[in-house]
């Protein structure tokens, strides 16, 4: 079990941590911080079991790792996380992460972007399980929805 997901460099990261289980073993809430010299922004997100986990959209990324046309998009269900990715013909990859935890006049957003390459995606996708992934000390089994069996 791994207690961080980061996507950093010397500078500048992106960090998914403090996870927080219900008591079925499913993944609460997560909290993501965003980095860079002199400036830090985190909030809390949301993993709801209505919609694709954060894991199925690295997961995708993987699966395409010989590059796709337009963006592979993931939001969380409040929107307070958005994950936009994109990949170019070379094989390079951008992640675009978007922190903005509410809305209104005192809201606040913070915009990151990592970098891969696409060989590197496997790797990022079997991160982003161990982290994402309903605790193995628990008895969390996926119910399917309404008219998806």
């Amino acid at each position: 079990m791994v207690d961080t997901f980061a996507l950093t460099d010397n500078e500048h990261g992106v960090t998914f941590s403090s996870r927080q289980w219900e008591a079925d073993g499913w993944l609460e809430q997560f909290l993501v911080t965003i980095s860079a010299p002199g400036r830090e922004a985190c909030a809390w997100v949301v993993n709801s079991r209505y919609i694709a986990s954060p894991e199925e959209f690295f997961s995708e990324l993987a699966a395409g790792w010989r590059g796709w046309s337009g963006e592979k998009l993931w939001y969380a269900i409040d929107q307070e996380l958005q994950l936009v990715a994109t990949a170019d013909s070379l094989g390079h990859v951008t992640l675009q992460v978007q922190l903005q935890p509410s809305t209104g006049a005192q809201s606040w957003r913070v915009v990151a972007h990592a970098y891969f390459e696409a060989g590197q995606l496997e790797s990022l996708a079997e991160r982003a399980a161990r982290f994402f992934r309903p605790s193995p000390n628990n008895s969390f089994k996926p119910t399917p929805l309404r008219g998806t069996a």
